[in-house]
């Protein structure tokens, strides 16, 4: 193992760093609470009654968060 991969097994074990193994974004937040994709992750999941394929078709473009929600989907420019 490399300098990096040894030093990074050393500070999951010492618990400095919290490796999410939830499945809920909210869960995976609490867990990782510097993270700010994981934050509006779970925030688009609590605002969309946590129902995942909701949050895919969320239309709400005037939405705080918008701009850096991970589940936006691509524009057709292709007119």
């Amino acid at each position: 193992m490399n300098k990096a991969l040894k030093e990074y097994h050393e500070r999951v074990k010492s618990g400095e760093i919290i490796r999410a193994k939830a499945t809920n974004p909210k869960e995976r937040a609490l867990a990782n609470p510097t993270s700010r994709a994981m934050a509006v992750a779970a925030k688009c999941f609590d605002c969309c009654g946590e129902q995942r394929e909701e949050i895919k078709r969320c239309p709400m473009t005037d939405c705080a968060l918008w701009n850096f929600r991970p589940y936006k989907q691509k524009e057709n420019n292709d007119e």
